[in-house]
């Protein structure tokens, strides 16, 4: 594990505290009075009590500050395609394999459970239903999904109806939607259509292939379920040449869409919006502030390298942020380059900018998936190497505090 603490900011983590004892002059030898002893052990009792609920000294309980802190755990070996997400009850689900592999964690990240299993032909990304706690690994493309009602400890396999969108794309009998790469899905909060499980996929039309020839046709879409995943209705498409999608659902019920490009030498996401709950995306346009990497160039019809990469994207819930929309967004920071430098940017106005970026990983990294605890905490799940890509997949735990340090974050959440 590597972890990084930011001591200069009030200990909410094992931040020791000092404080300077006045004593009255004495010779070396001479013993401390039993009463500045006893003085001193009441003293260092209070400090401990302060320093295990996060308070300082000079702070009450409503002016709680909170340490700017990052941690880095390898969690699986050669293995590809992270997703993370948090289960209702608090656990920390990590899936690797498209979602076949899980480890769990039941204390926000400190500690985590052995690699499972989650099903002999698990795949696709996950998602978290909230009304119901439970989670679900969705493969679409295959027409089943695999749930489980105990917060990931067991899971159960199920079949699914995946309904086609107007173009007859999105069923597994025919040009299927796919979940894996993806991010995680969401259950909206908002709006009429509160309590809908909505995730991104993409759809690889005409031959439901990744050959190269059909990659103008690919699109970005979204399946969206209103019976607790039982059913589900492929969206109408997001921009074309797109492919592996992330989205998130903002307080005001739009959605938010950003998608890696597959033939674009601007190296630029593609943005998109749903005012609908998920069924059509519109105003489309291009990513002003976020970039993504070209290489591995090996699209053959092509001149220039324009590859892009998987993404994560999350919304901070709102108890973390008092009510502020903060989205955050995670790919390798080296436009049109190679995949290294893995990095998170922050937006507090809807993804119109993006001030707040930080490197996590210097090194060789790719797909990542991020996901947010109600207390605040992030979680990026990312893959990683030393001397090669995909040696291993890392979460990253840290907070709000650590990405900002050092630009004014009450302004930036006052805003």
């Amino acid at each position: 594990m590597t972890i990084h603490t930011i001591p200069s900011l009030s200990p909410a983590r094992h931040v020791p505290i000092e404080l300077p004892i006045a004593r009255p002059k004495q010779p070396d030898s001479a013993p401390i009075p039993k009463r500045a002893a006893k003085a001193l052990l009441l003293l260092s009792v209070g400090l401990a009590v302060w320093a295990s609920i996060g308070l300082c000294p000079a702070e009450t309980p409503g002016e709680t500050k909170t340490s700017a802190v990052l941690e880095i755990q390898k969690l699986f070996e050669s293995v590809r395609i992270p997703c993370i997400t948090v289960a209702t009850d608090g656990s920390i689900l990590a899936f690797a394999n498209s979602g076949r592999l899980l480890r769990r964690s039941e204390d926000r990240g400190a500690t985590w459970g052995p690699v499972q299993q989650v099903g002999t032909d698990a795949g696709g990304s996950a998602i978290v239903d909230a009304t119901t706690g439970d989670v679900m690994v969705v493969s679409a493309d295959k027409g089943h999904l695999w749930r489980s009602r105990d917060h990931g400890k067991t899971w159960q396999r199920e079949a699914i109806v995946i309904k086609p969108n107007a173009s007859g794309h999105g069923t597994p009998d025919g040009v299927p939607t796919h979940t894996a790469c993806s991010e995680s899905g969401v259950t909206l909060q908002h709006g009429e259509h509160k309590g809908r499980l909505l995730m991104p996929s993409r759809i690889m039309a005409p031959e439901g292939t990744n050959d190269q020839e059909w990659w103008p046709y690919h699109y970005n879409t979204a399946i969206y379920s209103d019976d607790g995943g039982k059913t589900w209705q492929a969206s109408a498409p997001v921009q074309s040449g797109t492919g592996e999608g992330t989205l998130a659902e903002l307080s005001s019920g739009d959605v938010y869409y950003n998608s890696r490009s597959h033939m674009s030498v601007d190296h630029r996401r593609r943005i998109a919006w749903s005012h609908d709950g998920g069924a059509m995306f519109v105003d489309w346009r291009v990513a002003e502030h976020l970039f993504e990497v070209g290489e591995p160039f090996y699209f053959k019809y092509g001149t220039k390298p324009s590859y892009g990469c998987n993404a994560g994207l999350v919304r901070l819930p709102l108890d973390a942020t008092g009510g502020k929309d903060v989205l955050l967004f995670s790919t390798p920071d080296d436009p049109g380059g190679s995949r290294i430098r893995m990095t998170v940017w922050a937006s507090f106005d809807a993804g119109e900018t993006w001030p707040v970026k930080r490197l996590v990983y210097e090194g060789l990294s790719a797909y990542s998936s991020l996901a947010a605890g109600r207390d605040g905490t992030i979680y990026l799940l990312f893959e990683r190497g030393e001397k090669k890509l995909y040696e291993s997949i890392a979460v990253a735990r840290f907070n709000l505090e650590w990405l900002a340090q050092g630009q004014d974050l009450r302004k930036l959440l006052d805003n």
